[in-house]
């Protein structure tokens, strides 16, 4: 009897001091609408269901918060969130807090300190060194290769030429996949014609393991995952992705150690860019690095290039007048695009800007204050997570007007954008800690859909259905037909 009093006490105590701790979250709440919370559960029970109910929940509980006011907590577990819809405060939270928050760290097990999850103090030093690689000047020297493996995507498509509808993300992101294995790591893969890879299959199963994660409160205590069969599947097949890039780094720095550097003739990788910087990045440096570059820099792209052709094939006007441009660019040529083309593709350009306004692939950016932050409405403590949300931010209609859901290419006109809030639209992170390989993504988007639409014209129906699995994905794929031009 007297040791349950014990732990009834010391239960006690600890729950009185975990709350004056806590105090600044609770204050920071109750200060805030409650919007969708219930009592001890918080808003765990808006992130019940599979990955499509999720998103749409997502998307009804913001317009709740922009229908009262733009601001406003969530709670999932005992971690606080602050939700702002408001530009401004989300260009304070982006400028300022550089600190990616909690629920990265199921990414960290995967990539390490990789440049998208790393600490603040080890991302600032890193990001100077890997800024210089990513210069326009060196992308550039990619092009040729966005070009090449274009032209195989556009002869691996022709198998479904009078077949109907068909999942074309499984064409592109092949493509993308052997564009990455080539400018990061220097391998020709050829996972277009051999897309059922253990590397692509254990990849893919990680990623559906982290999603899971991220919006179950209940997957997300180390303690209880770790009893689930996820845990041993989510292991094996980070092993299986970790061994793959280990033995592409194991080479070429045997070579780099038996000439003394890498070669400094011709188009060089990023692997090799990082082996010849100044600092000497450790082996599991190199490895979290060239991950981080291959993984975050393939689906992404390869979701904006066929979020595109969906787009552009349910728009016919709009698919026209990109065939037009092309035709003034290439006449009859059938050459691969190079950067003075890449350049003129100005309409081309304002269609994928669009595309990743309406479909914006990345929904959610996660940071979190480090200190005290006035916002708009209210002022954040340190230690508090913000939920960026560029997929409702890029629909709000009331940043975007009445037609915010309608597919508009010209709404990105110079003229257009350069009276809009710069948190308005914001696609690639915004900031010090935005997406470094931006101009790499735009580059080959261009001559991947420029190589397409030269080739084949594309039908579709509009996709409603869609759902988030850390990345935004339609329920029933990226479905299209095509015709030969």
């Amino acid at each position: 009897m007297l040791v349950i009093v014990l732990f009834l006490l010391l239960l006690s105590v600890y729950y009185i001091y975990f709350r004056r701790m806590r105090k600044p979250l609770y204050e920071l709440s109750e200060s805030l609408p409650n919007i969708g919370y219930l009592p001890i559960i918080g808003h765990i029970h808006w992130f019940v269901g599979g990955p499509e109910k999720v998103l749409n929940n997502i998307r009804q509980l913001s317009r709740l918060i922009e229908s009262s006011g733009g601001i406003s907590k969530v709670w999932i577990g005992s971690v606080l969130y602050v939700v702002p819809l408001n530009p401004d405060d989300v260009q304070k939270i982006l400028e300022n807090c550089l600190h990616k928050d909690s629920s990265y760290r199921f990414l960290k097990v995967w990539l390490g300190n990789g440049l998208f999850v790393a600490p603040v103090d080890q991302w600032k030093v890193h990001r100077k060194v890997l800024l210089p690689i990513f210069h326009n000047r060196i992308i550039e020297d990619y092009i040729d290769v966005f070009g090449e493996q274009g032209s195989v995507l556009v002869e691996r498509m022709e198998e479904q030429l009078g077949k109907g509808d068909f999942d074309v993300f499984k064409y592109i992101t092949s493509c993308m996949l052997d564009i990455v294995f080539e400018t990061a790591m220097g391998e020709k893969m050829d996972v277009q014609h051999n897309p059922d890879t253990p590397y692509l299959r254990a990849r893919n199963t990680v990623i559906s393991i982290i999603s899971m994660r991220i919006f179950k409160a209940w997957m997300q205590p180390d303690a209880l995952f770790n009893l689930t069969p996820y845990s041993k599947l989510q292991g094996e097949n980070i092993a299986l992705t970790h061994k793959f890039t280990d033995e592409v780094i194991r080479k070429k720095k045997k070579l780099y150690e038996k000439h003394g550097q890498t070669s400094k003739e011709g188009r060089r990788d990023l692997l090799e860019l990082l082996l010849d910087s100044d600092m000497k990045f450790t082996d599991e440096e190199l490895r979290e690095h060239i991950d981080s570059i291959t993984i975050a820099g393939n689906d992404t792209t390869a979701l904006v290039i066929s979020y595109a052709l969906m787009l552009l094939g349910n728009h016919q006007q709009e698919q026209d007048k990109v065939y037009l441009e092309l035709k003034n660019i290439f006449g009859d040529s059938k050459r691969s695009p190079t950067k003075n083309d890449l350049n003129e593709m100005k309409y081309l350009e304002r269609v994928i800007k669009e595309t990743m306004r309406l479909y914006t692939v990345v929904p959610i950016i996660g940071r979190e204050t480090q200190k005290e932050i006035k916002l708009t409405k209210c002022t954040v403590p340190a230690g508090v997570g913000c939920a960026i949300l560029p997929f409702v931010i890029h629909r709000s209609k009331q940043i975007w007007g009445p037609d915010a859901n309608e597919f508009n290419p010209d709404r990105f006109l110079p003229e257009v954008s350069a009276t809009r809030h710069p948190c308005a639209y914001i696609p690639f992170s915004y900031g010090t800690r935005n997406c470094i390989g931006r101009h790499f993504g735009m580059l080959a988007m261009k001559s991947i859909l420029a190589n397409i639409l030269r080739s084949y014209r594309i039908t579709s129906c509009k996709c409603d259905r869609l759902k988030i699995e850390i990345l935004l994905f339609p329920v029933s794929g990226h479905l299209i037909s095509i015709e030969k031009r």
